[in-house]
C-alpha cells in the first residue's frame, strides 16, 4: 500500500493511505489530555473530551510526529512517498562537525570570568552543536548556566551564511542580555522590540510577546506595554529568516508562543530549541516536540558539577512551624504573602544570608517585595526590588552592579527574574514560597550556578510554611531536587514567633 505524506509547510502535513485501524490508533495514541480542561464549560458540559489531537480524523498531524508515527506503524506494508509545496526552501547544508576552536582566535571579553583567553568551548558544548548541524529540528535539554547562550551564538554563526537568525528569547531582560553578549562574540545582531527595531542584521533578537504584538493590538488587548509591530515591520521580520533559535523553550507550552513556531515562522526550515528543564507534563511536552522536534541532547547539572564548569550548590529547607488554620488556598497565599510579624523574621533570615554575599531573592507577589524591601532598608541592607513595572534600564543596571558588589540584596518577582538572567557573583540565592512549579524551581536554582571569578559554590534557601499548600508544595520540590541530584537539608523552626 502508498501511503503518501503531503507537506502543508515545514510543520504540518497529511498521511493518506492509511488503513482505518491504523488511522484510529494513530488519532488515539496522539490525543493529549490539557489539565486545565476540566475548569473549562465546554469540557464540563460534555462538547469536549478536553484533549487536543496532534494526528486529525482528517490526516493531518505535525511533521516532528512523523518518526513517533512511523514507529507505531507495521511500515512493512506501507511504500513511502513524499510530496513537498511549491514554495519549498530546502535544509542548507551546514558543513562539518565543529570542534572546541571553533570561535578562534576570538578571546574572552572584558567581564568575563576568563577575560582575554582564547574561547574554547566545552565538550557537551561541542556536543550540542554537532547534533544541530545533523538534526536541524531539535530540542537541546542542558542545564541552566550550561552556556545556551555561547550554543546559540555558534549555531547562528553557523546559519547566517544562507539567510537571517532569529533568537527567541521569553523577556525584555533576556532579549537586551542576549544581544549585547552576541555583539561582544563578534555577531552582527539587532534588537526588534525593547522600543528598537534594529531589522537590517544578520541576527535579531527579540522575544515572543514582540512577534505576536500585532494580532494583540488587532485585538485591543491592554497587555502590549510598548509599540506592537506593524503587518509591513512583521513582514520585514519573516523576510529571508532562514533559522529560527529559540531560548529558554519551555515556556513554549504557551499558545501564544507555539503559535510563533508553527504559524508566523511556519516555513523556516531550521528550528532549534534550548533549554534547561524538558516539562515534565505530557500536555506541556507535546507543545515543544510537535513545534521544535524530539529531544536530541540531554546534560544535566550535576555533570557539568562534576566537570566543575558549574558552581556547586547546596540547598537549605527552612520550614517555618505555624499553627494558623486557612479554609482555602487563597487565604494561606494572603497570610503567607503579608503576614507582617512572619515577613519580619524572614527580613532577618535574608539580612543574615545577603551579608555573607550578594543575595538574589525570588518571590510570586509584588506586595511581599514591597514589605520586604521596608523591613530590608530599616535592617540597613544594600536592597532594591525588581518587578515588571521597572525600567528593563534600571534592572540591567541593578543586575551589572553586582559585578562591582559584595552584599547587595535583589528583591525581585519569579516573573523576570527566576529564568535566563545572567549575573555571576550571585553568591546565595532565596525562593519564598515558590509552589510547585518544576521549571521554575529548577530555573531559578540555576540562577547561582554560574561561575564566577571570585565563586565556585553557592548556597540556595528554600523558605516556606508546614501549612497545608505550602506543605504539598515543598514535598513536590523535594523531589526535584532529588531528580536534579542537588542535596538539601531540612530544619524546621518552631520558635520564630
Amino acid at each position: 500500500m502508498k501511503l503518501t505524506i503531503t507537506y502543508k509547510d515545514q510543520v504540518k502535513c497529511l498521511i493518506n493511505g492509511l488503513t482505518s485501524q491504523d488511522k484510529d490508533m494513530l488519532y488515539k495514541e496522539f490525543s493529549v489530555f490539557i489539565p486545565t480542561a476540566r475548569y473549562q464549560s465546554k469540557f464540563k458540559l460534555g462538547m469536549w473530551d478536553g484533549k487536543i489531537h496532534y494526528f486529525t480524523l482528517t490526516n493531518q498531524t505535525y511533521v516532528n510526529l512523523l518518526p513517533k508515527i512511523f514507529e507505531k506503524l507495521d511500515m512493512s506494508k506501507y511504500e513511502v512517498e513524499y510530496v513537498y509545496p511549491e514554495q519549498w526552501v530546502n535544509d542548507p547544508d551546514l558543513g562539518n562537525n565543529i570542534d572546541e576552536d571553533f570561535f578562534a582566535p576570538q578571546v574572552w571579553y572584558k567581564g568575563h570570568r576568563l577575560e582575554g583567553q582564547p574561547i574554547k568551548l566545552e565538550d557537551h558544548q561541542v556536543k550540542i552543536i554537532n547534533t544541530c548541524i545533523n538534526n536541524h529540528r531539535c530540542l537541546i535539554s542542558a542545564a541552566t548556566s550550561s552556556g545556551k547562550t555561547l550554543i546559540s551564538a555558534a549555531l547562528a554563526k553557523l546559519c547566517q551564511p544562507f539567510g537571517k537568525v532569529i533568537l527567541v528569547v521569553p523577556s525584555q531582560d533576556l532579549c537586551l542580555q542576549s544581544a549585547d553578549e552576541f555583539k561582544l562574540l563578534g555577531l552582527d545582531t539587532g534588537i526588534v522590540g525593547c522600543g528598537l527595531r534594529e531589522f537590517n542584521h544578520n541576527v535579531i533578537v527579540c522575544t515572543w510577546q514582540t512577534i505576536n504584538s500585532l494580532e494583540r493590538r488587532t485585538k485591543g488587548t491592554k497587555k502590549v506595554r510598548e509599540n506592537p509591530l506593524s503587518a509591513e515591520e512583521l513582514k520585514t521580520l519573516k523576510s529571508g529568516v532562514i533559522s529560527l533559535i529559540f531560548d529558554e523553550c519551555h515556556q513554549s507550552k504557551s499558545s501564544e508562543v507555539q503559535k510563533v513556531i508553527t504559524e508566523t515562522f511556519k516555513d523556516v526550515p531550521i528550528k532549534w530549541g534550548l533549554t534547561g528543564t524538558i516539562p515534565k507534563e505530557k500536555s506541556e511536552y507535546y507543545c515543544l516536540l510537535t513545534s521544535l522536534g524530539g529531544t536530541a541532547v540531554e546534560v544535566r547539572s550535576h555533570e557539568l558539577q562534576e566537570k566543575g564548569f558549574m558552581a556547586s550548590c547546596n540547598i537549605n529547607c527552612i520550614r517555618l512551624v505555624d499553627d494558623a488554620v486557612f479554609m482555602d488556598y487563597e487565604d494561606e497565599v494572603n497570610y503567607l504573602s503579608t503576614d507582617d510579624k512572619r515577613l519580619s523574621y524572614i527580613a532577618n533570615l535574608i539580612k543574615g544570608i545577603a551579608d555573607t554575599g550578594n543575595t538574589l531573592v525570588l518571590l510570586n507577589r509584588i506586595v511581599t517585595g514591597e514589605i520586604l524591601e521596608r523591613k530590608l532598608n530599616d535592617l540597613g541592607a544594600d536592597v532594591v526590588f525588581l518587578q515588571g513595572s521597572v525600567s528593563i534600564k534600571k534592572r540591567k543596571e541593578q543586575y551589572k552592579e553586582v559585578n562591582e558588589v559584595d552584599n547587595k540584596c535583589i528583591l525581585a518577582t519569579a516573573q523576570i527574574a527566576s529564568t535566563g538572567i545572567n549575573i555571576p557573583r550571585l553568591f546565595n540565592l532565596v525562593i519564598l514560597d515558590f509552589g510547585k512549579s518544576f521549571t521554575r524551581s529548577i530555573q531559578s536554582i540555576g540562577r547561582v550556578l554560574r561561575l564566577a571569578k571570585d565563586k565556585t559554590s553557592a548556597n540556595v534557601f528554600d523558605i516556606s510554611s508546614i501549612l497545608k499548600y505550602s506543605r504539598k508544595h515543598f514535598n513536590e520540590r523535594i523531589k526535584y531536587y532529588e531528580d536534579e541530584q542537588h542535596p538539601y537539608h531540612i530544619y524546621k523552626i518552631d520558635n520564630w514567633k
